[in-house]
């Protein structure tokens, strides 16, 4: 037989699970090490919990601290052993490997010892018993063995229990016996609530103890036996809820108890005596230790244990500081609990000294009467029986020294709380509380609404000591809080309260020394020189009540050093302090039943039955307004009729002082409020008397009123009649105007806005009077509206413009504010004439001329409007302002009806804009006086009068100047007379200088046909009578005429009396296409385009609107006014390259307007193209040896020229990178024009499947700012290096829409004397990582091909950058076979 071997059973981590104790290496699990050190400290733990709240503070602290630093040393050692396990790997395998051949040794050392020992001890006398087979039958059948010796059944074997039944009969024939007994027994009254039931009696004494008796028999002798005790006395604070009684203790009791039982007459007695006394010991016990522990934690320096007797008394003080001041009370406040001294066996008792009413006695023991037994809340309620006896007595000294009269002081609230109202009436935040301190027993006295005040501390202390200045105290008091009722009344009102100000006065005569101490100086915001005095005394008999008096106090700003005498006599120092003038006592009375208050004040037969009126209908009796106790309400209403009334005051003063005649201030119907009346106002000054007259006759009535709401504004009500634009005289709407509420110094302000105002519809009302004077007979601007303070014209196509004329008070002239609806929303073009306009419209004071005028010039200016404004740097050929912005177009009005147009400062043009859609232009750089004379500073457009003439329409104009001359015959004017075109003088002062306008306040400047002759024109001629039937609204000096556009009567310009044959002869008239080119002899001199050309609007508007120029490779919209412009100035700026550029060659040539250059091996011609009205410039480029150049090369460059560089924006440094570019060696620059063909020809990047576009920049980009400017030519070079900025936009790759593509600029050096291509370092560290990526691309393409003699390396390394560079950022690539050849 064999035993089974216990399997080894190994971790997963590999470590031996074994027993809590191996034999040979002596290891242990670390889970179990673990659990029994989490065991040890629990262990400690819960030794801490039992015994620590038997310890006092200190000494429950340092087992604390020795707990945790034992516990923390042993975690830490358990941290380092788990730490070193971790890594200790190898050191655990071979222990592993150890531990388990020794095991196995150990087994199979002890298998082959135990069978041997069976071998040799146990199986030589192994032999089977003979089964008793009758005992085994008989207790698988029976279940019982009956043969069972005696000696056994006997003694071990208990006897059979009785039945149910049996133990039931007893029970009750048991509690009969006790029954008997306890009838025949003398039972304490204390033990009367028994329970008998189950063979026993349970006597329980509530809050003591219950015991449990039986009797062993039915025989009277037989004494009680004692089945147990419970002690019902418990410390549920500081015991935590244990038992108070060892069980050791429990058992000495009951065995005291029972030897009572036994050997007493009076058993019960007795029982009853052991019982109480220790029931009352235990509770006396508690209740020390709970003083003890109180004093100990909290209350050791109010209270303390004078006596305590074990079993017996309990002695407490308390109030001992209140003692010590008291000499009265020498033994103190102390209570003591103890037992009865007459009768022990009743209940503890509580004796206080002093004595205690018997029912204020009885309060204080309920709570030792109770299950929870705590001397905290006997010391509390007997406190509080005490606060309440002492506030008793100051509530009736109070009521008596206090003469509260009808109010009387409450004592109420636990703690008790003694109210006590010094105002009447008073709020219950303001009264005086006065309360009793629990710990120390002294009076506490505050006020729950001023917890801060001076006087609660002085109260508190005058209570606890002499109690002499208790009245004085509280007088104070009561003036304080009313000080502060002061200050909350005037919260929401404009004035601040102060208890002293730096008044000045005299101290014998002023009104002010005669006031009492107790006052309040109230300022009014709005009339800092008005002061508002407060003075607030008892009423005699009823010093709870206040009486005030009002004084209104006017001051003046003061120096101390001002002689007070005289007010003449003053120093100039700063004035911080006030003079106090004269001093007014108000009428509490007067002020709150005056004209604007409703008078609450009613008979007998009103308050019953209510106010009867006339016709019948009664009245609801008055409700007086209720306000809470802090409000004073007459203080409310002093102060809002001062700051009403004086305004008023001080503005009918000033509007006397400046001419405003006016009733007075008075009260409206039904008492609303206050008004003053306008009867007169003065003279408007630059208005003629009679239009003064008959607008002061539509003036029904001005009314000034106060409005409070939300702000302090002055409201004038306007009731005007009618209106001149109709004929009706009936009331319209009454018209507002509000005024802000100045300071009573700065009420001058008030009038004058007012009086402004006055004005400013007076003269606005003489513009619509002259207006509907003409409206009546011929057809004007509309006008929008018109309320007496601006008039609203609307105009332009659909009436979508407007313009708003007020009048500026300020400025005393008209202003004219421009706005929009609809698609003209955004913008007014007349917004840039708008000083011009305002001028013209303040000197001729006619809105029919305004409209007239804005209808007109709406055209041209919107078209004026469509110039772009862009500035742009590097557009100047003097270095000095190279590095200026300059806009493209700066449109300068100089009139309602001139603008000069200056294109980048170098070129002007001036256009005037006539009458019947006419509009003149000439070169404004030419005088108007002498037209072979040049402006400073500008340069004459070349071509400029060819370029116009492309846009005259003669049938248009033949048509106007027919319908002209029918109407209005010409008039008998010399040639000089009619060469104006125009119904106003010169300006009698030619200007100097193109920039600076030309006053309008002078004679309406005009252009002039030819040079100016002996004889001015007419400065006002007289106008047509056939424009209008009636006096015209145009006055002299009208920008627009009625005859004809030119004023002679025809569009073509006249030869000139000073300069003969300089003028082309008139060619016959034109088919009405604006762009076909008139036959005509141009003139030959340069200052033909000094002379006026005249054009229609819509010419005038296609000549300024962007559009696309047909036949043209550049992108994008530009006006042909702008393209023209650009070209003249791109010549120019050639002309200036040329001759400062050394490496260029100025060419002869006849051919006229062409530019000839030579550029190394290349001969250049750059032409203005006349077949599209001179809008662009060509480039024809012929080699000095043709079989160099291939014709296509040659084209590109020209198509390049064409598209890139006279372009917009028209940069002079894109002729400059250009010439830098031809002048590379001519190797190089094959190279560079096979890339201008990608920028050309952009369909071959998509045919050659390029990843990236490549565009060459001929500005330097903003890459390196610090290096290069911005917008300097952006091709640098040498004989050895050349520099040239590149774009890389990727292509072919479709992007979401509104998504640009990647792109970015690489600056590439190519040297030419080791035909090497590499990245420029324009930096000192290359931070970006896409220049990165393109330099790392080209220096491996340098490395994998190197330089060839003879070929140029920028195509190839530039084309191997646009097939395959990749950058971070790029985004999905694109790749394809690519051709080579294709392209070289």
């Amino acid at each position: 037989m064999s035993l089974p071997v216990a399997p080894l059973e190994v971790s997963q981590g590999g470590m031996e699970v074994v027993p809590q104790q191996q034999m040979g290496g002596g290891q242990m699990s670390l889970s179990v090490l673990i659990e029994m050190l989490v065991q040890k400290t629990y262990h400690e733990l819960t030794i801490l919990a039992e015994l620590l709240p038997r310890k006092t503070d200190m000494e429950r602290k340092i087992e604390i601290f020795n707990f945790a630093s034992r516990t923390r040393m042993l975690f830490v050692r358990l941290l380092g052993l788990v730490k070193w396990a971790s890594s200790a790997s190898k050191v655990e395998k071979c222990s592993n490997i150890v531990m388990f051949l020794e095991k196995q040794s150990g087994m199979f050392l002890d298998t082959a010892n135990q069978l041997a020992g069976m071998s040799r001890e146990t199986l030589v006398r192994a032999t089977l018993p003979n089964f008793h087979l009758p005992a085994a039958a008989e207790i698988l059948t029976t279940g019982t063995y009956s043969r069972l010796p005696r000696c056994i059944s006997e003694r071990i074997i208990p006897p059979s229990a009785i039945t149910p039944v049996e133990r039931r009969t007893t029970l009750l024939r048991l509690n009969q016996v006790i029954e008997n007994r306890l009838v025949s027994s003398n039972i304490p009254l204390q033990m009367r609530n028994l329970v008998v039931a189950d063979g026993t009696v349970t006597f329980t004494v509530k809050l003591e103890f219950s015991c449990k008796l039986t009797v062993l028999g039915d025989s009277l002798t037989q004494p009680w036996t004692l089945l147990g005790v419970d002690m019902l006395v418990e410390d549920r604070e500081t015991g935590q809820g244990k038992a108070l009684m060892h069980s050791m203790q429990v058992g000495y009791v009951r065995g005291l108890a029972q030897s009572r039982l036994v050997e007493s007459s009076q058993p019960l007695d007795d029982l009853y005596s052991v019982l109480h006394s220790l029931a009352q010991l235990l509770q006396l016990e508690v209740l020390h230790t709970q003083v003890v522990r109180l004093c100990q934690d909290r209350l050791g320096m109010y209270i303390r244990v004078e006596e305590y007797i074990l079993g017996r008394a309990l002695t407490i003080s308390y109030w001992r500081e209140l003692a010590s001041k008291d000499p009265v009370q020498e033994a103190g406040w102390r209570l003591s609990v103890q037992v009865d001294p007459h009768d022990p066996a009743r209940p503890l008792m509580v004796v206080h000294t002093p004595a205690l009413t018997l029912k204020e006695a009885e309060l204080a023991e309920r709570s030792i009467r109770t299950e929870r037994l705590s001397v905290e809340s006997l010391l509390v309620h007997t406190i509080y029986v005490r606060t309440r006896a002492r506030l008793t007595e100051l509530k009736t000294l109070v009521q008596k020294r206090l003469k509260l009269g009808g109010v009387e002081a409450t004592l109420h609230g636990s703690p008790a709380v003694l109210s006590i109202p010094i105002l009447q009436p008073c709020l219950r935040s303001e009264q005086l509380l006065v309360s009793v301190d629990t710990h120390t027993g002294i009076f506490l006295g505050h006020v729950p609404q001023y917890p801060t005040n001076p006087f609660s501390p002085q109260i508190q202390n005058c209570l606890n000591t002499d109690q002499t200045q208790l009245e004085t105290l509280v007088t104070e008091l009561r003036y304080w809080i009313t000080a502060r009722r002061i200050e909350k009344t005037l919260q929401q009102l404009p004035a601040t309260p102060f208890e002293q100000l730096p008044l000045v006065y005299d101290l014998k005569t002023h009104p002010l020394s005669k006031l009492g101490r107790h006052k309040m100086f109230i300022k009014l915001h709005k009339q800092p020189s008005t002061v508002l005095v407060v003075e607030f005394i008892e009423k005699t008999d009823r010093e709870c009540e206040i009486q005030y008096s009002f004084y209104y106090l006017l001051t003046k700003p003061c120096s101390i050093e001002d002689d007070p005498v005289d007010d003449s006599i003053t120093k100039e120092i700063p004035r911080v302090y006030m003079k106090a003038l004269g001093m007014v006592e108000f009428d509490p009375f007067l002020v709150t039943h005056g004209s604007t208050t409703k008078v609450d004040v009613q008979e007998l037969s009103e308050k019953i039955i209510g106010k009867r009126k006339p016709g019948g209908k009664v009245e609801a009796p008055i409700k007086r307004t209720r306000f809470p106790a802090y409000f004073i309400s007459d203080l409310a209403h002093v102060v809002s009729f001062a700051d009403e009334r004086i305004p008023f005051t001080s503005l009918e003063q000033e509007l006397a002082r400046q001419g405003v005649s006016h009733t007075g201030t008075s009260v409206e119907t039904n008492g609303v409020g206050l008004a003053i009346k306008i009867v007169q106002f003065p003279t408007v000054p630059g208005l003629q008397q009679r239009e003064e007259k008959l607008f002061s006759s539509r003036l029904l009535s001005a009314t000034i009123r106060l409005s409070r709401n939300p702000l302090s504004m002055w409201v004038v009500e306007w009731l005007l009649c009618g209106s001149p634009l109709n004929s009706t005289q009936s009331m319209g709407k009454p018209l507002y105007s509000q005024f802000k509420l100045e300071n009573l110094a700065d009420c001058e302000k008030t009038v004058v806005s007012l009086v402004g105002e006055w004005n400013s519809m007076a003269h606005l009302h003489s513009l619509v009077r002259e207006y509907s004077r003409y409206s009546r007979v011929v057809d004007l601007v509309t006008i929008q509206s018109y309320n007496y303070r601006n008039i609203v014209l609307e105009y332009g196509p659909g009436q979508i413009y407007s313009a708003t004329i007020t009048w500026s008070v300020s400025s005393s002239s008209f202003s004219l504010t421009f706005g929009g609806s609809g698609a003209a929303a955004g913008m007014n073009p007349h917004c840039i004439m708008k000083s011009q306009l305002e001028i013209n419209l303040n000197k001729e004071r006619s809105l029919a001329l305004l409209g007239r005028i804005l209808q007109e010039t709406v055209g041209p200016v919107r078209s004026l409007s469509r110039l772009p404004c862009t500035p742009h740097k590097w557009m100047s050929t003097n270095s000095q302002q190279r590095n200026t912005a300059i806009q493209t177009f700066s449109v300068l009005p100089q009139s309602p009806t001139h603008v000069k147009v200056m294109f980048y400062n170098i070129h002007c043009v001036d256009v005037h804009i006539r009458a019947d859609g006419l509009v003149s232009i000439r070169d404004g750089s030419f005088s108007m006086f002498d037209q072979t004379k040049v402006l400073t500073d500008l340069e004459p457009i070349r071509g400029f009068k060819a370029f116009l003439y492309k846009y005259v329409d003669e049938a248009a104009l033949a048509r106007r100047t027919s319908q002209t001359e029918d109407d209005n015959p010409p008039s008998p004017l010399t040639m000089e007379q009619d060469q104006t075109g125009l119904k106003f003088a010169p300006p009698l002062t030619p200007p100097s200088n193109p920039l600076t306008p030309v006053s309008p306040h002078g004679q309406q400047s005009t252009f002039l046909q030819s040079p100016p002759t002996h004889r001015q024109p007419s400065a006002s001629p007289a106008p047509s009578p056939g424009l209008f039937p009636i006096p015209s609204p145009l006055p002299a000096g009208s920008p627009f005429t009625a005859a004809s556009p030119l004023g002679g009567g025809s569009p073509r310009p006249r030869p000139s009396p000073r300069h003969p044959g300089s003028s082309p002869n008139p060619s016959a008239a034109l088919p009405p296409s604006s762009h076909q080119t008139p036959s005509r002899i141009l003139p030959q001199r340069l200052w033909a385009a000094a002379i006026p050309t005249p054009l229609t609007t819509k010419a005038f508007d296609e000549l300024c609107r962007p559009s696309s120029l047909p036949g043209s490779s550049s992108c994008g919209l530009v006006s042909p006014l702008h393209r023209f412009l650009g070209c003249v100035f791109m010549r120019r700026q050639l002309q200036h390259i040329i001759k400062s550029e050394e490496y260029l060659t100025n060419l002869d040539t006849r051919e006229p307007s062409v530019i000839a250059f030579k550029v190394e091996s290349l001969q250049c011609k750059v032409s203005i193209n006349p077949d599209n009205s001179f809008q662009s410039l060509h480039l024809k480029v012929a080699p000095d040896d043709p079989s160099q150049w291939q014709s296509d090369q040659l084209l590109i460059i020209q198509k390049f020229f064409d598209a890139k560089v006279v372009a917009p924006p028209y940069r002079p440094t894109f002729l400059s990178g250009f010439c830098r570019l031809l002048h590379c060696p001519q190797e190089t620059l094959k190279n560079i024009v096979q890339l201008m063909k990608y920028e050309v020809l952009p369909e071959l990047v998509v045919q050659n499947k390029l990843k990236w576009a490549v565009s060459l920049c001929l500005t330097i980009p903003p890459v390196a700012p610090n290096v290069f400017p911005v917008g300097q030519a952006g091709i640098i070079g040498n004989k050895e290096k050349i520099l040239i900025f590149m774009q890389l936009t990727r292509a072919n790759v479709q992007l979401p829409p509104g998504q640009e593509p990647l792109s970015v600029v690489v600056p590439v050096i190519y040297n030419i004397s080791q035909n090497q291509t590499i990245l420029a370092s324009l930096q000192k560290e290359l931070n970006n990582p896409s220049l990165h990526a393109v330099q790392s691309h080209l220096t491996s393409w340098a490395r994998s091909n190197p330089p060839t003699m003879g070929r140029c390396s920028i195509l190839p390394a530039i084309h191997d950058l646009l097939m395959n560079l990749t950058l971070p950022n790029e985004g999905p690539a694109y790749s394809g076979p690519v051709q080579m050849q294709s392209m070289m």
